[in-house]
């Protein structure tokens, strides 16, 4: 009878208790997608899908990976939350993808990897080539495919040789646990469930993944640097906002990238020349600007140990000059509209003038007022709200005194 009440009392406690231990982890597996270059972007969202992963009791996170390289600061934030993740971490490299440079080391930290038909792995010697920092690297890498029990040799290789390794390869030197047509084979195989989640950026890392893009920073640059230049030919305080934010973000993103100060000087000095092409007005100086600028994009592709291009020098040149070729047409028709227009530079023809104002003056804050077709910073005496008609009754530089009539 004693036994009988050991068995039921065994059988209870199994009723009980294992749910309650399996309540915790679901059987779902989450999902994020890494496309491009690995930037600080990329790694703020590692940490949060690892995050939420682990608060909704995940029974893992699937990177699917496909990335040229990357810099070298975000990989390492990316390897460590790989290795310190409660939930076990995944990394599938699709058919046809690449896992090279930045992206070989995120593999090698996973805890189970695989890759598709026709993809690659390696090719992760450090550019410029420093033996010092090849070394280094090499130790890494080496010691985490020992952590993750991979091949050690084809890590070291990977740093010190350059090798690159297709699936196939990767697998029969041990550097991946299978090779498989699809995330469902993936999961599968290593005998996780499918059912899948993705999870997906929020605006914050949506906008960081954007602008740390070193080819986005770089168009980002220009393009604010390019609305400036045109809200200083048409002043509308619309032009020139919306560029300066573009320039801020994108020098906000060299920052994050940690770019050597030759990138940064070129890219200004880049800006410098553009701007100088209102005055000309004969579309070489905006050209010459952007290859300036273009340089620096080089200058930081070429200190990034962990990143490559992943387009041609040709692609860019050809991007390059077309949109300068742009630029400098439309700043030219500018240049030439501008000098067309009759002067109201001449205190005789503004004096007298009547208009309206178009952004409120309160003293001693400016406004803005439109005098016939253009638009005048100016100043009063009195507040003047927008829509009321002025006249001016004196002009001091670039600006007009207005009064209510």
């Amino acid at each position: 009878m004693e036994m009988v009440r050991r068995y039921l009392a065994l059988i209870i406690l199994m009723v009980v208790v294992v749910p309650l231990l399996s309540a915790g982890q679901s059987d779902k597996v989450i999902i994020m997608k890494i496309e491009g270059p690995i930037t600080e972007g990329v790694a703020e969202y590692m940490a949060n899908t690892i995050r939420y992963a682990h608060a909704n009791g995940a029974s893992g996170v699937l990177v699917v990976l496909n990335t040229d390289g990357g810099f070298l600061k975000p990989t390492e934030k990316i390897v460590t939350e790989i290795s310190s993740s409660p939930v076990p971490v995944a990394v599938f490299v699709p058919p046809g993808g690449r896992a090279f440079s930045a992206g070989t080391f995120i593999l090698m930290a996973s805890d189970k990897a695989c890759m598709g038909p026709g993809s690659s792995i390696g090719a992760a010697e450090p550019r410029p080539k420093d033996e010092k920092v090849s070394n280094a690297l090499a130790s890494w890498l080496k010691s985490l495919a020992k952590s993750s029990g991979r091949n050690e040799t084809a890590a070291e290789l990977f740093v010190k040789e350059n090798l690159a390794l297709a699936s196939d390869e990767a697998l029969r030197y041990g550097v991946v646990d299978c090779v498989a047509k699809d995330i469902k084979s993936f999961l599968d195989e290593i005998g996780w469930p499918a059912n899948i989640e993705e999870y997906m950026p929020d605006l914050r890392i949506s906008i960081l993944l954007l602008i740390t893009d070193p080819i986005n920073t770089w168009v980002l640059f220009l393009a604010g640097v390019v609305l400036v230049l045109l809200g200083l030919a048409h002043p509308t305080y619309v032009l020139e906002g919306v560029g300066a934010i573009l320039v801020i973000l994108s020098l906000y993103a060299l920052g994050l990238m940690e770019a050597n100060l030759a990138s940064i000087l070129l890219m200004l000095l880049g800006a410098a020349t553009i701007f100088l092409e209102l005055k000309t007005g004969h579309g070489f100086l905006a050209l010459a600007g952007a290859i300036i600028a273009s340089i620096g994009l080089f200058l930081l592709y070429e200190s990034s140990p962990l990143i490559s291009l992943g387009v041609s020098a040709e692609v860019i040149v050809v991007v390059v000059v077309t949109l300068a070729g742009l630029a400098g047409f439309y700043l030219y028709k500018i240049r030439e509209a501008l000098l067309r227009k009759p002067s109201l530079l001449s205190p005789d023809q503004l004096i007298g003038r009547k208009g309206i104002v178009k952004v409120s003056i309160n003293p001693p804050k400016e406004g803005v007022v439109l005098i016939g077709s253009e638009l005048w910073t100016a100043y009063a005496d009195e507040p003047l709200r927008e829509g009321d008609r002025v006249k001016v009754v004196s002009v001091k530089g670039f600006k007009v005194k207005v009064v209510r009539i």
